[in-house]
């Protein structure tokens, strides 16, 4: 009998968690912080015989690993891929900086490091008795994975989970698409990602060519166009679309700044681990990574292209940006990734306003001039696509979903079951779920 229990990300994004336990094997997927400010991580689960694997680095997937698998004394090896090693530690560090509610300190991100196991995509890896699993490109970032678990108790018919993590299908400048759930054979289980399970993306092609013409339109006007970007993926990834798109006519200087810079250096130190790495090296020749004060006030000074987190406005440096452009109306602000409700990026599309979030408060409005625009840049599938993913599963899986708000998480597993005929159901925190 092999158990799942959801320890955290069930009908919500942020503090994922799942645990698979088959007779004294217990694997830990994920183990993430919350990021809606609620400070509601995972449930807390026993170190005894765990093993972690981990999809990807973003924090809401790795942001409480530190606690249960960094602790001194505590031996929890973590499985994941080589890049993924190197951006949780920067973003790890980073939150250690930040300082905000967290519960672990630089030792335990240190041991933490320690405990990493590097694994290829593709490469089967026992990992206790009768439990293995193998990581999968998942298309959602450089280094981010899929987990298929495969467990065979003394030897006899086993079970075949898979775990989506946060997952795309669609080739990206940046990264390869998801395969096919058609080349995995047989699964007893998917665990499965619902964050845009009630929308789709516009096309990939049509948005670069709606970003790159907007950009274009701003920095030949004489003014910035300020991006403001996640460090971790969409940077890299405006920069591979930039250079894509870019010829002689129009290669404007690109600045970065904040988190981002020390991002793409380790992306550039990685050549070949992801699809867009030969263009994210050719962006090098046109980026400035700004320093300081200085750096900065030249990057307004003249027509440019400002690529800075946080994406969605929430502290960072693109505040500082937004603030020196907001009365141009020859400049324009692109944001390029999703923008939750109450964000200072949400509130500026919708009110054509912007109040930086401080920690006393909302600071004074200002009115923003300067050309407002949502590109949807999304590291995740659409309904479409997971739909297109789900329905190509082999062996009639049973389906829960995770990973998205509460209805949809609902949707998916309603249009899973009513469309495809599929056993589904959403997740719920606590939950245990059982497969013989």
């Amino acid at each position: 009998m092999t158990r799942i229990t959801f320890l955290g990300g069930t009908q919500r994004v942020g503090a994922s968690g799942v645990l698979v336990e088959q007779g004294d094997a217990r694997l830990l997927m994920d183990y993430g912080a919350a990021i809606d400010g609620s400070g509601q991580n995972p449930l807390p689960t026993s170190t005894r015989n765990l093993v972690a694997a981990l999809s990807h680095a973003h924090l809401d997937h790795s942001g409480s690993l530190p606690v249960i698998a960094g602790s001194y004394g505590q031996h929890v090896p973590v499985y994941t891929t080589t890049l993924t090693r190197s951006l949780l530690r920067i973003l790890l560090e980073d939150m250690l900086q930040i300082g905000e509610t967290i519960a672990f300190e630089k030792l335990e991100v240190k041991h933490l490091m320690q405990s990493i196991r590097i694994v290829e995509y593709g490469e089967v890896n026992p990992i206790g008795r009768g439990m293995k699993i193998t990581l999968l490109d998942a298309g959602h970032i450089p280094g981010s994975a899929s987990i298929l678990v495969e467990t065979a108790p003394n030897g006899g018919p086993g079970t075949r989970i898979l775990y989506t993590g946060d997952i795309n299908t669609v080739d990206t400048q940046l990264v390869t698409g998801a395969r096919s759930l058609r080349d995995l054979g047989e699964l007893d289980l998917v665990i499965i990602e619902s964050t845009y399970a009630r929308e789709d993306h516009t096309p990939r092609i049509q948005m670069e060519h709606r970003f790159i013409e907007s950009v274009r339109t701003v920095v030949e006007d004489g003014g910035t166009a300020l991006v403001p970007c996640f460090a971790v993926g969409r940077a890299q990834e405006i920069l591979c679309v930039l250079q894509k798109h870019s010829g002689r006519s129009f290669q404007p200087p690109i600045f970065m700044d904040g988190l981002a810079r020390s991002v793409t250096n380790t992306l550039l130190r990685t050549p070949g681990g992801f699809r867009g790495s030969s263009l994210l090296k050719d962006s090098a020749d046109h980026l400035v990574y700004v320093q300081n004060e200085r750096d900065r006030q030249k990057a307004v000074e003249e027509p440019s292209v400002i690529v800075s987190p946080a994406g969605m406005l929430k502290g960072g440096a693109a505040p500082r940006y937004l603030r020196a452009i907001a009365a141009d109306e020859h400049s324009g602000i692109f944001l390029v990734g999703k923008q939750l409700p109450g964000t200072p990026g949400a509130n500026l599309l919708e009110s054509g306003q912007f109040a930086e979030r401080r920690r006393n408060g909302a600071g004074h409005p200002i009115r923003v001039k300067a050309t407002i625009r949502s590109f949807d840049f999304s590291g995740h599938a659409g309904r479409t696509e997971l739909l297109r993913y789900a329905s190509e599963a082999q062996g009639n899986p049973q389906f829960l979903t995770m990973h998205g708000d509460l209805p949809s998480c609902q949707s998916l597993a309603d249009t899973l079951h009513s469309n495809y005929g599929f056993k589904a159901a959403m997740a719920v925190q606590g939950q245990t779920v059982s497969i013989a």
